[in-house]
């Protein structure tokens, strides 16, 4: 009977050792993973293992690269690992993303996964990214992390947001070192306060430097309060959230419900809070509902006073009444259809009567052919010519 107890003590010393021994190891094993390079280091509350994989429970895991700089540190519910400890999948995922030592990204999420051994992190489901420079928030349903790359792949469905504008598409990137988001798909933007709301196909938002590039057929319409009072498409746009201002460029068409008032250049620069447009190129306007039309080199429209100011190779037509006037300047009352024009004045009426008037200034209204030209020299008298059917 001793004999038998000295040899069950026996074996349960020798599998209390063996034991000791593997947990010394994996201790061990954890320890050298850490104190390398671009290795990952855990806190946790509790772990469980079975012969393949490891689950961590409440567990807050961190990744550095081979310079020692931390890249990411989450805190997560649960984190189940693979054989090889190179891939896991988490639950409840809140934490950090660093560049430079520096915070970019506040990201949560329900759930994700490490790949490639912490070189790449998934977030899944109610995914929330802040980047707290900016105060820009990202939210999604699946994005990746590359923290070398300093790259937020946004695969389903992005939005974002920022105290001067909201956006959502199919799909984006966020770049975090420049501070930059890309865009595409199913674009629809609206600037602060909802005055102006953009549409198109591929955008590019440079947070910092509060500008958004588009480079595609783009669609855009201002909004007092909730009615429509512009809108415009054209091919390339340079939003300026700051300045209130668009650049646009490439077949313009631009469309004023109130004056009613279309413009075509190919640049001009829109002050869309105060609705005045510049254009140093060719710009024709359209009086649609009485038939006017208006060319000029270069021209500056003030659509809140119903005013246009044109210069250079100034043309007035009025397609109704069949009349034109030729001058190098010309001050436009949308509304009122009243014009001013100044310098070399030709003005033809080719109808009740038909007649030719040249002078140095004319004034009056294209639409019913009531125009008065006069000189400022006295002594130039001004020439009329009638034509006699």
């Amino acid at each position: 009977m001793k004999k038998q107890e000295i040899l069950r003590h026996k074996e349960n010393l020798s599998l209390k050792w063996v034991k000791g021994a593997i947990s010394l190891l994996l201790l061990s094993l954890i320890a050298c993973q850490s104190d390398q390079p671009g290795s990952q280091t855990l806190e946790t509350s509790g772990e469980t293992r079975d012969e393949t994989n490891l689950t961590l429970q409440n567990a807050t895991l961190e990744q550095s690269n081979a310079k020692g700089e931390i890249l990411w540190k989450i805190q997560v519910d649960a984190a189940k690992y693979t054989p090889d400890r190179k891939k896991a999948n988490l639950t409840a995922v809140k934490g950090n993303l660093f560049q430079d030592g520096e915070v970019v990204l506040q990201v949560k999420s329900d759930r994700g996964v490490i790949e490639r051994d912490g070189a790449e992190i998934f977030l899944k489901d109610n995914v929330v990214a802040v980047d707290p420079r900016n105060k820009a928030v990202l939210r999604s349903e699946e994005v990746q992390w590359q923290p070398e790359a300093s790259l937020l792949t946004i695969r389903k469905n992005v939005r974002g947001s920022h105290p001067q504008l909201e956006a959502k598409a199919e799909e984006g990137k966020y770049n975090a070192r420049e501070q930059k988001l890309e865009l595409n798909g199913k674009i629809e933007a609206t600037s602060e306060a909802r005055q102006l709301r953009l549409k198109t196909e591929q955008l590019i938002w440079e947070i910092p430097k509060q500008t958004i590039i588009g480079d595609r057929l783009l669609n855009m319409i201002r909004f007092q309060d909730k009615t429509i009072t512009d809108r415009l498409v054209a091919n390339r746009a340079r939003v300026l959230l700051d300045k209130k201002q668009v650049i646009i460029k490439e077949n313009i068409e631009y469309k004023s419900l109130t004056p009613p008032l279309q413009i075509a250049t190919n640049e001009i620069t829109w002050h869309y809070q105060t609705r005045q447009v510049y254009s140093s190129q060719p710009i024709t306007l359209i009086q649609y509902a009485q038939n006017i039309t208006v060319t000029g080199n270069q021209g500056h429209v003030n659509l809140a006073e119903n005013m246009a100011y044109l210069t250079g190779g100034v043309r007035g037509t009025s397609e109704t009444n069949d009349s034109k006037l030729y001058s190098n300047n010309l001050t436009w009352n949308v509304l009122a259809q009243t014009i001013e024009a100044n310098g070399n004045v030709i003005y033809e009426q080719n109808k009740d009567p038909k007649l030719n008037l040249t002078g140095e200034k004319a004034v009056g209204t294209l639409v019913d052919n009531n125009i008065v030209v006069t000189n400022s020299d006295r002594q130039e008298r001004v020439v009329t010519e009638i034509f006699p059917e």
